[in-house]
């Protein structure tokens, strides 16, 4: 018999960006923690920064909670090791995610994915997070997710040389990861599920409020201005179907147009997941059940992602005038979007 281990995962509903695929593939299929997806990710928030690899211009657009959503799911224990702590505990990387793995834990972290995907070396670099579920000793390989080793999220094996190679060149400066959370250094996080009892039900409150943010472009963020100071460049909620349509504009008439679409997945991955929740509160009698909801909030996906579809082609084929037509799609899902969400709002009120 094979010295092997996978931890369970699941196909995430959403893989717009690691830190939601890597949550949901851990939670997807977890009823308990159901209670708690479906009570957050309902606000968008976006705003300009440099891109970390080019220094492009670019329109970060993500749902909240985002980056630190993992940390902060209470269905997920979440700890962070220090490089130092990790050589001290177990010698080297491969003996620490394999030990992490058997006493069930996944391992996630930023890894230069460049020395991962060639086997020459090269003189640059690509750091990415990785998400580690499992191992084989026979074969010397780790069970990842990524988006990096083919073009979509999925599940796949890098060697455990390979892996080695990737963490051991990244510097204090790569791991944004880190960076991000204002702790510096460098190291990988250790997330364990917490699904066993039930530690947050469905937040109804939260819900209408947040709608009510959502629907009104509030800024969100004041809630949390105890954890870090605020920026002001940031726009919430309905507005950001305008924001993108200025960017995506912005692109088009470039003197060599170059299109991110991330925004464009995120803003899918969000209809697709409140699509998903309006579904779950039928089902458990905070909405009643009503088939023409579902079939209109269906149409504001399937516009969305005509929309996504229609922009990836656009960034293939460089047919600028098809633009006109992702225009008409987006904004038919904003106003139809708009509608169906203040007339559930209304219903949670009465409720």
């Amino acid at each position: 018999m094979a010295d092997m281990k996978k931890l369970p995962v699941t196909y995430p509903m959403i893989t717009s960006w690691q830190w939601h695929a890597t949550l949901f593939s851990i939670l997807s299929n977890d009823e308990n923690a159901k209670k708690w997806i479906f009570s957050n990710y309902i606000q968008l928030r976006c705003y300009n920064i440099q891109e970390i690899f080019t220094g492009d211009d670019m329109l970060l657009m993500d749902m909240m909670p985002g980056s630190s959503s993992m940390k902060q799911c209470p269905y997920l224990v979440f700890s962070l090791l220090t490089k130092q702590q990790i050589e001290s505990y177990c010698g080297n990387i491969i003996d620490f995610i394999i030990k992490t793995i058997d006493l069930n834990g996944y391992v996630y972290g930023v890894f230069d994915e460049a020395k991962i995907l060639c086997d020459a070396d090269v003189d640059y670099k690509f750091p990415h997070e990785l998400f580690i579920y499992g191992y084989n000793r026979d074969e010397e390989i780790f069970y990842v997710g990524d988006f990096t080793f083919q073009d979509h999220y999925s599940y796949n094996t890098v060697s455990f040389s390979d892996l080695e190679r990737g963490y051991e060149v990244i510097t204090s400066q790569d791991d944004h990861v880190f960076k991000d959370d204002y702790k510096g250094g460098r190291g990988l996080y250790v997330v364990m599920k917490n699904t066993d009892s039930v530690c947050y039900d469905v937040d109804i409150e939260l819900i209408k409020t947040t709608l009510y943010e959502y629907l009104n472009s509030i800024d969100t963020k004041d809630h949390f201005r105890m954890l870090r100071n605020r920026f002001d460049d940031t726009i919430f909620g309905i507005k950001v179907y305008d924001k993108v349509l200025e960017q995506i504009d912005k692109q088009l008439h470039a003197d060599e147009p170059d299109f991110d679409i991330r925004a464009l997945h995120v803003m899918y991955d969000h209809k697709v997941l409140m699509y998903e929740r309006i579904k779950y509160l039928m089902k458990n009698g905070y909405l009643k059940y009503n088939q023409d909801t579902l079939d209109e909030y269906e149409t504001v996906v399937t516009n969305m992602l005509t929309a996504r579809n229609l922009l990836v082609r656009i960034s293939i084929t460089n047919e600028i005038e098809s633009a006109v037509r992702f225009k008409k799609y987006l904004d038919a899902a904003k106003e139809k979007e708009i509608g169906l969400l203040f007339r559930i709002l209304a219903e949670l009120e009465e409720g």
